[in-house]
């Protein structure tokens, strides 16, 4: 029987959620036959067989969210396993992407890196502990027995969070108890007569709180005529990552407005030479080069750690709506890009992201994120960060044809109002003069 485990899909994956199963129990699978469709990172992902045979088993239906090496269907192929996970990449839908390559070489990467665990681990004899070679390389290069370190990854796998857990767990200072010393004991002066005390019957009302009872919280049920809409697929994403933001971030927003003239004449210019380009690229790359001078606002809060890491790259995120939900795809390197690449880039991803074929590559590791509402309506907003990045900044219609809002929402603990002041300034600033940034 032919157990398959949810793979790795890609770094920082953790689960994805069964979207569609392609095939049903009792059915017969060929090799490399596409099993499940798996929502991870905003973006669906076709996952192959890897056996032929009879499927015995989906364990989870579709809508269920799964852990990265939770076994999801059973196959039987005419072997035995004896439950080896199972190990396998995930298939991308079939479109012309420039990062075609990339996820190629991920793709042999990934394979290759699992067999050498599978190979390493079947060495190792008396060592029990599962790991990658990366793993494996930054626990001897931080001194670290890997078999004394306790595993949480998938599988029983040891993961870079367990390496750091060790590692700060050696550093702690060990609190040893201090020697029993013989120690003079003095006469303790007379203590006053006790007094009886009182029982509660006796005590005055006012020392007594009032006893309250634990009123539960009533969960609202649904009449005859009511619709029940439960979040899944992209819209589960929205849900718990924008519940995050809120509850972990706090939020304050600043806003400024714009006056777009320049930019309009600037676009008309490019529109006479035959050139499109859209008002979202002169934002893009008016905040790219604004972080250059803000890199605070350029970060990622690591939670588990409770830091902050100031990227180097400056990779913009672009909120694109969807009949799905709202996603958010990535312009990566937005500084070195000149204003027609990236609408031509931003274009290229609107499409996919709206006929759901963006890549992981795609939707990873944006650095600070531009949501731009006024082609549909609204004057201003409060924008919520994209976590873990730190800051997002929201452009709105304009209110008298030239004039528009712009509006910037931080995480205070890092990000002062005055810092965000002055970056909303200089975005404004740039905007003001687009040439001051197009030859950049």
């Amino acid at each position: 029987m032919f157990k398959f485990k949810l793979p790795d899909i890609g770094e920082g994956v953790t689960e994805g959620e069964i979207i569609k199963w392609l095939l049903e129990e009792g059915q017969t699978v060929k090799k490399e036959q596409d099993m499940v469709e798996i929502m991870t990172d905003k973006v669906n992902i076709s996952i192959p067989s890897p056996v032929e045979g009879k499927v015995v088993k989906l364990v989870y239906p579709a809508g269920k969210v799964v852990k990265v090496g939770d076994v999801i269907i059973e196959i039987d192929d005419g072997k035995s396993h004896d439950d080896e996970p199972a190990v396998v990449s995930p298939k991308k839908e079939t479109h012309d992407v420039k990062g075609d390559k990339e996820s190629l070489s991920a793709k042999k990467t990934s394979e290759k890196e699992h067999e050498e665990v599978k190979e390493m681990d079947e060495k190792a004899g008396e060592r029990k502990a599962l790991a990658t070679p990366t793993i494996r390389r930054l626990a001897r290069e931080r001194g670290i027995d890997i078999d004394t370190v306790k595993p949480t990854g998938p599988n029983g796998r040891i993961t870079i969070e367990d390496l750091e857990r060790t590692e700060r767990e050696k550093k702690e200072p060990k609190v040893e108890a201090a020697p029993a010393t013989e120690q003079k004991v003095e006469a303790a002066p007379p203590a006053e007569e006790p007094q009886p005390e009182k029982t509660a019957e006796e005590a005055p009302a006012a020392a007594q709180p009032p006893a309250q009872e634990a009123v539960p919280v009533k969960a609202p049920e649904a009449n005859g005529t009511d619709q029940i809409f439960e979040p899944k697929g992209l819209r589960r994403i929205i849900f718990d990552k924008m519940t995050k933001s809120k509850q972990i971030m706090p939020h304050f927003m600043v806003a400024e407005t714009v006056n777009l003239e320049q930019i309009t004449k600037s676009l008309n210019d490019f529109k006479e030479k035959g050139t499109k380009v859209t008002m979202t690229a002169f934002f893009v790359k008016a905040v790219a080069v604004s972080l250059l001078e803000f890199p605070k606002l350029n970060a990622h809060y690591d939670e588990a750690n409770k830091r902050y890491i100031f990227r180097k790259n400056i990779n913009i995120g672009v909120a694109i709506d969807t009949p799905d939900g709202l996603t958010v795809a990535v312009v990566k390197d937005a500084v070195n890009k000149s204003v027609m690449q990236i609408s031509d880039e931003i274009a290229d991803l609107a499409k996919k992201a709206r006929e759901n074929k963006l890549t992981l590559q795609e939707v990873q590791d944006s650095t600070f994120t531009l949501s731009n509402v006024g082609t549909i309506g609204g004057i201003i907003s409060t924008p919520i960060i994209n976590y873990p990045e730190v800051a997002i900044m929201a452009v709105h219609r304009p209110f008298d044809g030239v004039n528009t809002y712009i509006s910037l929402s931080c995480d205070h603990r890092l990000i002062d109002g005055a810092d965000a002041a002055r970056f909303i300034t200089k975005v404004r600033e740039f905007l003001h003069n687009p040439i001051t940034f197009l030859i950049r």
